[in-house]
């Protein structure tokens, strides 16, 4: 056939074998009846195994000059090719469809005329060329067996002597890719046709994050950051440098009763090429062994440096009953969602079936914790109840599994508000060693930071933080603020504007906003974001309070009292958390010191969540030269050489 100069005259997979020169398909070695065009298009893709072929490359290569209907009758081919392979596009054995850009030959062919195997799909970047794997739990854990075929630079040496130009050329382009440092996990796609099963797909999605946030060397985009590109029709080399990485791994799952099969590829961003790719196939039960199996085959296939310590943490033997993972799952879908009430307890309910159904299950007290430090929603009103919660969980899914990022980041928040500082950053920092890709304890530690007026340090992990989260209102928000303490303002302002544009009723960002704003002078400007913060956060205590202290700094008084009398009603009647510096913040703005710091002395007895960040919270300005100040920041444990440094 014209145009195929880089492929051998006779290739097999599995039980199909292709004569190019004859233009012939056989299986078992029975010729089967194929249209001239589906072959072509078979030997276009073996030409290009591993890699992409566009559509736009096949109408050139095989439809050009030609006026059809060009997509139908690309559709039409590739059906009559899949149905002679006994192929399918939802499971692919040998030919995935990238939807929109293409097509993928992913399975490991024998050249005739060399006699060895190429496989395009494993290790190519290794300079090791191995067998496909399909990993199976019949055994119980997931085991797989690899046969080294071939050293990268024998078969070099053997194309060379055959001529394989194109083959070996692509090889070479392969063991000298770029580094891979930074990659972008996409949405897995759900094969089930089950729409109820998105959940479990997601939750895989967001597991296989965390294990390769495992691997120190990788910087691993965050879930949160990547659910925005679930339904994108952008670029892979666009959505790259939008979110700065160098590859991404793509897959599906099908899961089907106790069975679960995940396809994963990795694909280099720019240029677009295939690196590594493997499916797994496995009992749910054996799903934790599997997922950090996925992590370490991928780094091991694109040379990403594993220390022993992660490779350990990579490498588990431990089930998981069935029904307490998906239980799991659940809860981690309801704990994404907007933190009322309702979806509160739906996530407490679900990690509490999981650890009834499995109580050896470390993550799902690792989850419990990581509830009991998130107030909003909850109905617990006692701070102090909830921080004894939290740290109950933690302890016991650490006693469990030591290396939970997750409980580390839920006992350094308790350490925290207990205003034990050594302990808080020990947590922290402990959290980030077992998973450097943790957005949300990169954000704590440098609120940590600035609060002990360690200003620097604190940007480093807030850059850290938004490089891995781009997309968290929440990580740019307090990122914002550590750039603010820094006297990066603009930087700042950029980051709030940036969490703002993703989530316009985040009240964080328009609080922390808002407050820069005021400490500028500008009160009419703060005033119209907290006004605009109110719209989508009616009974928000915090909003409130400090749209009371800007109506006041503005000489609106009787405004800021309405407020006042308003946030009274919110904590007389609301029946979840209620911050008190809401009153606070409305007090000091009015002068009433008196009334502000008596509820500050009740926060101190509380141990409330923001005394720590008494030193650099700007709406208490109107307090600070009060020695009473000092003397609480003094009783806290916070430096008390200076205020915010700029």
């Amino acid at each position: 056939m014209p145009g195929l100069v880089n492929t051998p005259q006779v290739v097999r997979f599995g039980v199909f074998e292709v004569d190019l020169r004859a233009g012939e398909l056989r299986k078992k070695g029975v010729k089967l009846r194929l249209q001239e065009q589906p072959l072509r298009v078979l030997a276009v893709l073996l030409d290009q195994r591993g890699d992409i072929v566009t559509r736009e490359e096949l109408k050139q290569k095989l439809w050009a000059g030609t006026i059809v209907d060009f997509d139908h009758s690309l559709n039409t081919t590739i059906n009559k090719l899949r149905e002679a392979l006994g192929d399918s596009a939802d499971t692919p054995r040998f030919i995935e469809t990238l939807p929109r850009r293409g097509y993928r030959f992913i399975c490991p062919v024998d050249d005739a005329l060399t006699g060895a195997p190429t496989v395009a799909v494993n290790g190519a970047a290794t300079g090791t060329l191995t067998a496909p794997v399909t990993a199976s739990s019949d055994a119980g854990l997931v085991r797989k067996s690899r046969k080294l075929l071939v050293g990268l630079a024998a078969v070099l040496l053997a194309l060379a002597a055959l001529n394989v130009g194109g083959l070996r050329d692509r090889l070479v382009g392969r063991a000298t890719a770029v580094e891979i440092t930074a990659i972008a996990v996409l949405p897995l796609k759900n094969l089930s046709g089950d729409h109820q099963q998105d959940y479990f797909v997601d939750g895989m999605t967001e597991a296989l994050i965390t294990e390769l946030g495992k691997i120190g060397a990788l910087r691993v985009l965050s879930y949160q950051s990547m659910l925005n590109y679930r339904q994108t029709t952008k670029p892979l080399p666009q959505i790259a440098r939008e979110l700065n990485v160098d590859a991404f791994l793509e897959g599906a799952v099908l899961h089907s009763g106790e069975r679960v099969r995940i396809t994963a590829n990795l694909v280099q961003a720019s240029p677009e090429r295939h690196l590594w790719g493997e499916t797994y196939e496995f009992n749910l039960r054996d799903v934790v062994a599997v997922q950090g199996e996925v992590a370490r085959d991928m780094a091991r296939g694109v040379r990403v440096k594993v220390t022993p310590g992660e490779q350990a943490r990579l490498s588990t033997s431990r089930r998981v009953d069935s029904e307490a993972y998906q239980a799991y799952l659940l809860a981690r879908a309801h704990l994404s969602k907007t933190p009322t009430p309702t979806n509160w307890m739906r996530t407490k309910e679900y990690f509490e079936k999981a650890i009834d159904k499995d109580p050896g299950y470390a993550a799902a007290y690792g989850g419990l914790a990581e509830l009991s430090m998130r107030h909003r929603g909850s109905s617990t009103r006692n701070p102090g109840d909830a921080r004894q919660q939290a740290r109950q969980w933690a302890e016991k899914a650490l006693k469990l599994d030591d290396t939970l990022a997750e409980a580390h980041n839920a006992l350094g928040r308790a350490a925290q508000q207990e205003w034990d500082w050594a302990a808080a950053e020990r947590e922290y920092r402990r959290a980030i060693e077992l998973n450097p890709s943790y957005p949300i304890a990169r954000v704590n530690y440098a609120m940590l930071l600035y609060a002990m007026l360690r200003f620097e340090e604190s940007v480093v992990e807030a850059r850290r933080a938004q490089q891995v989260d781009p997309a968290s209102p929440f990580v740019n928000t307090w990122a914002g603020a550590a750039y603010f303490f820094a006297g990066r303002v603009d930087e700042a302002m950029a980051s709030w504007q940036k969490a703002l544009e993703l989530d316009p009723g985040y009240a964080d960002a328009s609080l922390v906003l808002a407050r820069t704003l005021l400490t500028q002078g500008n009160h009419e400007r703060a005033i119209a974001e907290l006004r605009k913060a109110v719209v989508f956060n009616e009974r928000q205590a915090l909003i409130l309070g400090a749209l009371a202290q800007a109506y006041a700094r503005a000489g609106q008084r009787e405004e800021a009292l309405k407020l006042v009398g308003e946030l009274k009603r919110i904590e007389a009647d609301e029946r979840v958390y209620v911050p008190p510096f809401g009153l606070i913040w409305a007090y000091a703005g009015l002068g009433d010191k008196e009334q502000a710091f008596a509820i500050l002395e009740r926060s101190f007895e509380e141990r409330r969540d923001r005394m720590v960040w008494l030193n650099v919270d700007p709406l208490l300005d109107p307090l600070r030269s009060d020695p009473r100040f000092t003397d609480l920041v003094r009783r806290i444990g916070l430096p008390t050489q200076g205020s915010r440094q700029q």
